[in-house]
């Protein structure tokens, strides 16, 4: 891969290293999830796991949206 930039270098790798948050796979309404935990009981959808495009056009689904559970 190429980058093209102007923008040092030290200043576009800063923090590839640094360890990234868990992810939990969750089955939520029969659609296989990838989420972040934020809480006991919520998560940030990081992923899709499907192969019907229905489930992506589910707003509650998309990734960066918060699910709530108990």
């Amino acid at each position: 891969m190429m980058l093209y930039t102007i923008i040092p270098i030290e200043d576009v790798l800063e923090g590839i290293d640094g360890e990234l948050p868990p992810k939990v796979d969750v089955v939520m309404g029969g659609v296989h999830l990838q989420v972040e935990p934020l809480s006991h009981f919520s998560g940030r959808v990081e992923r899709i796991i499907s192969s019907d495009p229905q489930v992506y056009l589910n707003p509650q689904y998309q990734p960066g949206s918060i699910l709530r559970w108990t």
